[in-house]
């Protein structure tokens, strides 16, 4: 599969004094950009999965690599990957490129859990069989 991908331009709020992307912002771009791949690759958004499953998927483990910064104004492209489907988690490779580099590399892992004891529990199937076609 193909890497699910997003636009998008650094704004002002997002970087420091110097011009240069903070790095807590890259972390709410690329999980944001996770959360959009829930909604439109997987179908299923992160309400429908507590709406309909009673189930949430929080991030429980981040690994970054940072090569260039992004400055004010730049264009970024975020790209979506799935690395790995397990029994109760899923683990994602995002990157955010600035034409062909890439400037962030990070692997995001959101687990499911219950909504009203808040412990890991396996992915529906019919939710985990959206995911493992996104593998790439």
């Amino acid at each position: 599969m193909d890497a699910f991908t997003r636009h998008r331009r650094v704004r002002f709020s997002e970087t420091d004094y110097a011009g240069i992307m903070f790095y807590p912002r890259y972390i709410e771009v690329l999980n944001d950009a996770v959360e959009d791949w829930f909604r439109e690759v997987a179908e299923c958004s992160f309400d429908c999965l507590l709406d309909d499953y009673g189930i949430g998927s929080p991030l429980v483990s981040l690994e970054t690599e940072f090569f260039k910064p992004n400055r004010l104004g730049d264009e970024i492209e975020i790209a979506v990957y799935v690395d790995h489907v397990g029994a109760s988690s899923i683990r994602f490779r995002v990157e955010a490129r600035n034409g062909d580099e890439i400037r962030v590399r990070s692997l995001l892992t959101h687990v499911c859990v219950t909504r009203d004891i808040a412990k890991a529990t396996p992915w529906p199937p019919s939710v985990r069989e959206k995911f493992v076609k996104g593998v790439h």
